[in-house]
């Protein structure tokens, strides 16, 4: 159990192995919103809207797995702006 807790906590570069050894999947809400230069409110505000990536709640603390995050980076990415984002 106490792996899966390392494995969860966010640091600032996701991909890089925490000081556990443990390698992050997931982002807080507001290294999400320094990844994609947006504010927290905004982040807040899609949730509320249901918009934006899927999330994991418990309790206040709001995480975003990185999977998901890129997932949702693919769906809303185009090669164009004649391209519609959402279909």
């Amino acid at each position: 159990m106490q792996n899966q807790v390392h494995s969860i906590q966010s640091s600032r570069f996701p991909n890089q192995p925490t000081s556990g050894g443990a390698v992050c999947i997931a982002l807080d809400e507001n290294e999400l919103a320094i990844r994609w230069g947006l504010s927290v409110k905004t982040l807040r505000r899609w949730r509320q809207e249901q918009l934006g990536p899927i999330y994991c709640k418990l309790g206040r603390r709001v995480t975003y797995l990185l999977h998901e995050i890129e997932a949702f980076e693919r769906r809303v990415s185009r090669y164009s702006s004649f391209t519609r984002a959402y279909q």
